[in-house]
């Protein structure tokens, strides 16, 4: 009788991290599919003041040329990079079409530059603002995402690639703590609606879910970098459960996102 075939420490660190990588691109082409539809439709349909029927902070104003393009533009390169970031992520790509994988690399660390100061602009000259702990929040997390995603650019150019895929990964994670923010304000509200605990933008869940938006994400980054380079095999197994299990929690908010987040807008800009 064959013996059961134990998986390596190498090989569960790997599907846990393919498992976490399925959970995260369903939820991140769910938000894209919600911007294409919505942002897109209403900007290919120029019906731009029905994008308002969607609560922003400062959503379409009439006569403010600039904003809105700032405004438009910024959701839209929200869309194209959550959507180009994570094919820099399969390594078949990497593999077999490496000239694909540079240019969408450009391309995706381009727009995350440009979003990432868009941001910027909308919270501190526009006036986007949700209260003073979120602004802090945004502020550092755009600063962030300037900050890897040139790292990432300049050690690519110098053929570092070890630095390169490091900051590349956090350079996609902090420009999808807008999609983190937005499945964890789910969780939080399925978590804290039946002990009658309301969300606003003010409270201290708000603010806390808004900074575990993009440091939670690095630090179980920083986690799993380190178990790579570890030679002990508990490291590796403890992080591929972990990730396991966060990407249960992941699909838990993206479907909660769905279901309560986007699909109710889309029904009702129709």
């Amino acid at each position: 009788m064959a013996s059961p075939r134990i998986v390596s420490p190498a090989q569960a660190l790997r599907l846990g991290a393919s498992a976490w990588f399925v959970a995260a691109t369903l939820g991140q082409w769910a938000f894209v599919v919600f911007i294409v539809l919505f942002f897109g439709g209403h900007v290919l349909g120029g019906d731009l003041a029905a994008l308002n029927s969607k609560p922003h902070v400062t959503g379409y104003v009439r006569g403010d040329v600039f904003g809105n393009i700032q405004f438009i533009g910024h959701a839209l390169m929200g869309g194209v990079v959550t959507f180009a970031g994570g094919w820099q992520l399969v390594p078949a790509v990497r593999r077999r079409w490496l000239h694909l994988h540079r240019w969408n690399g450009r391309l995706f660390l381009g727009i995350a530059l440009v979003a990432a100061l868009s941001g910027l602009y909308l919270t501190w000259i526009r006036g986007s603002q949700l209260g003073s702990g979120s602004n802090l929040s945004i502020t550092l997390n755009g600063l962030l995402i300037v900050a890897f995603a040139t790292l990432a650019w300049r050690s690519a150019l110098r053929r570092d690639f070890a630095r390169h895929r490091a900051h590349a990964l956090r350079a996609f994670l902090l420009v999808n703590g807008v999609w983190f923010l937005r499945i964890g304000i789910m969780l939080a509200g399925l978590a804290l609606a039946p002990l009658g605990i309301k969300i606003d933008y003010e409270g201290a869940v708000f603010v806390g879910v808004s900074f575990a938006s993009w440091l939670l994400p690095l630090t179980v980054l920083e986690l799993y970098l380190g178990a790579e380079r570890s030679t002990r095999p508990l490291p590796k197994y403890a992080m591929a459960l972990t990730l396991g299990l966060l990407s249960l929690v992941t699909l838990a908010g993206s479907a909660a996102a769905v279901a309560f987040m986007w699909m109710p807008v889309l029904v009702a800009s129709k």
